[in-house]
């Protein structure tokens, strides 16, 4: 089973950074524990949310040399949290390429309700290059998770 936190992006500037979001809903299984009677989006959602975010603009651009690349998080740092996120909030999710080389990036990436800042954080991701028997599985992959979160064309700048 896959998790997918961002349900729309509405804004791509292909290697420099990516807007999306995430409507947030109480009928989402975690809300019956976290908490019953005050929901709150967990805060490892959030980041997570960024990290699929991030991590569609790096692949988008690390694949471009012919070679098919995963973008795998693998630092999270100085995450902020400025308030909390409950159901019926969007979740505006925003990422910036600071870093990219053929080994890994690093984004900046934020997230927001309305005009409120939720938080902010660093991802470092490492770029693994995917076994050729496995690549247009992959690329196929990320191409229909990309339809699918533009049906409406986003700007493209």
């Amino acid at each position: 089973m896959r998790f997918y936190f961002v349900d729309r992006l509405t804004d791509i500037v292909p290697g420099k950074s990516i807007r999306g979001y995430k409507n947030v809903s109480m009928a989402e299984p975690y809300f019956a524990t976290h908490f019953p009677q005050f929901p709150v989006l967990p805060g490892v959602i959030i980041i997570e949310a960024m990290a699929q975010l991030a991590g569609l603009l790096i692949e988008s651009v690390a694949t471009t040399d012919g070679r098919s690349k995963k973008a795998l998080l693998s630092i999270v740092d100085k995450v902020k949290f400025k308030r909390m996120v409950r159901p019926g909030d969007r979740l505006d999710l925003s990422a910036e390429i600071v870093v990219l080389d053929e080994d890994g990036a690093r984004a900046e990436v934020n997230a927001s309700v309305g005009d409120d800042l939720v938080a902010t954080t660093r991802l470092t991701f490492v770029l693994m290059e995917v076994p050729p028997q496995f690549a247009s599985l992959i690329e196929q992959e990320r191409a229909a998770l990309l339809m699918a979160l533009r049906p409406e064309q986003p700007s493209i700048g």
